[in-house]
C-alpha cells in the first residue's frame, strides 16, 4: 500500500524546487494534493507534469500571509477532495541582509511569509483535521531556525523568522496534541540546485569548504532527500512523533 493513501494534501511553495519534489512524491504515494503558490502557472505546469494526475491534483494562487487566502485554499480542497489530511508549509521567502542592513519592511515582508503563514495555515486547517480526528502538519524550516553562520546565509530576517517557525511548531505540537494534530519541523541544508551545482564546479575552493562543513556525502541534500523527510512526517509511520525537528544536512551540525 502507498505510504500516502487516501490522504488530502495541501502543499505550499509548489510550483518549484523542494515544494514540486514534494508534491510529485506525494503523488507518488497515493495523496490527493492541492498546491498553492503566487505563480499559479507555475503550479499547474507541476501538476500537469505528473502523468495520469489530473484527478488527484489542483493548482492555486495563493498569498501564504493572508487570511483568506488559506480561506479558499482550504475550501477549495474540501470541496474537490472532501477533507484535508495534511498541511505542508513550504512557501518561504528570503533577503540577503544581515542585522545592520535589513529594513523594517523586510523583515516584517519575511515574517508575514515565513511565519504569520505558519499560524493561518493551522488555524484555517485545524477544524477541518478535526473532524477526522486527527492531522497533520509539516513546517519546513531550516538550519537556519538553529544556527546561524553559514547556515543562514547572512539573512538576518530569515534567520529570525525561521526560529519563530521553529517555536512556533513546537508550541502549535503541544497544544493540538489532545487532538490529535500533530506538527512537526524539517530543518534542510542547503539544497543541491543546478544553479548551485554550477557554482561549485565554478568555485572548487568553495566545493571544498562545504565538504569540511558537511561532512557526509554527498555533501548537500537533494531535493528529494528533503521530501522523503517531509513524506516520512506527514504519514503514519511518525504517529508518535510530535514537536520534532528532522534535520537534514549531511551533519552540518555536528561541526
Amino acid at each position: 500500500m502507498k505510504r500516502l493513501e487516501g490522504k488530502v494534501a495541501i502543499v505550499t511553495g509548489a510550483g518549484q524546487g523542494l515544494g514540486e519534489e514534494i508534491v510529485k512524491l506525494f503523488v507518488r504515494e497515493g495523496a490527493c494534493v492541492v498546491g498553492t503558490a503566487r505563480r499559479e502557472n507555475k503550479v499547474q505546469a507541476v501538476m500537469d507534469s505528473i502523468e495520469g494526475a489530473a484527478d488527484k491534483t489542483l493548482a492555486m494562487h495563493q498569498d501564504v500571509s493572508l487570511r483568506e487566502d488559506w480561506e479558499k485554499v482550504v475550501s477549495a480542497a474540501v470541496q474537490k477532495f472532501g477533507k484535508v489530511d495534511i498541511l505542508v508549509n513550504n512557501a518561504a521567502q528570503v533577503t540577503e541582509t544581515d542585522i545592520l542592513h535589513c529594513t523594517e519592511d523586510e523583515m516584517i515582508n519575511v515574517f508575514k511569509t515565513n511565519t504569520l503563514s505558519i499560524m493561518l495555515g493551522i488555524q484555517t486547517a485545524a477544524p477541518e483535521f478535526e473532524k477526522l480526528g486527527g492531522g497533520v502538519v509539516v513546517n519546513v524550516n531550516s538550519l537556519a531556525g538553529i544556527v546561524s553562520g553559514d547556515a543562514d546565509g547572512g539573512s538576518a530576517p530569515y534567520s529570525a523568522s525561521k526560529g519563530a517557525g521553529r517555536s512556533l511548531t513546537k508550541h502549535a505540537a503541544y497544544y493540538l496534541a489532545p487532538k490529535n494534530i500533530r506538527v512537526n519541523s524539517i530543518h534542510p541544508g542547503p539544497i543541491m540546485t543546478p544553479m548551485l551545482e554550477k557554482s561549485l564546479a565554478d568555485n572548487p575552493a568553495i566545493a571544498e569548504r562545504v565538504k569540511q562543513y558537511n561532512p557526509l556525502a554527498p555533501y548537500i541534500s537533494g531535493p528529494e532527500d528533503i521530501a522523503n523527510g517531509v513524506l516520512f512526517l506527514a504519514s503514519d509511520e511518525s504517529r508518535c512523533v510530535t514537536g520534532a525537528e528532522l534535520v537534514v544536512d549531511c551533519g552540518h551540525l555536528l561541526m
